[in-house]
């Protein structure tokens, strides 16, 4: 696993400019990112996560290991791998999701606290929805292929490659 610089990632990532809190518009920080290698015979298959920290990522061959880092001064750090109990995973209940416009070609990755990932099939990338369940509401977009979304009270963890 290699920690990646967090400028690194930056213009990865888009907040859609019809997207209003208010009067505020949103903004996005990036507080850690880490690479973690798939081979021929291991891939990501899915990841998830009580809250923030720690991630437990499932992997094609069955295992299953957890992320756990250092959160300081408004950044991630010395991240740790170790194997984990796949029966570990709790999935929510999570609300109905409304349905894209019929003009997008979007699936859905996964969903977590009402913020929900949707993969772009047609320009690539992935966009997130802010929780709001009467109306598909884009909140950001990422340039990368996203495999799950984690959340509390914000899309803190996209899982992506």
């Amino acid at each position: 696993m290699i920690r990646l610089p967090d400028a690194s990632l930056a213009s990865l990532f888009r907040v859609d400019p019809d997207y209003k809190r208010g009067a505020a518009t949103g903004n996005i920080k990036i507080v850690g990112a880490f690479q973690i290698e798939d081979t021929a015979k291991r891939q990501l298959t899915a990841a998830w996560s009580p809250g923030f920290l720690p991630i437990t990522f499932s992997f094609s061959d069955g295992a299953c290991y957890s992320l756990q880092a250092d959160y300081t001064a408004g950044t991630l750090s010395n991240g740790k791998m170790s194997k984990a109990d796949c029966d570990s995973r709790h999935d929510f209940d999570e609300p109905p999701l409304p349905a894209p416009p019929p003009s997008h070609s979007l699936k859905l990755i996964g969903s977590a606290w009402q913020y929900a990932a949707w993969a772009d099939q047609r320009d690539g990338g992935t966009i997130i929805t802010a929780p709001d369940r009467s109306v598909f509401k884009p909140l950001f977009t990422a340039r990368m292929e996203v495999s799950a979304i984690m959340a509390m009270n914000g899309p803190d963890t996209l899982v992506g490659m």
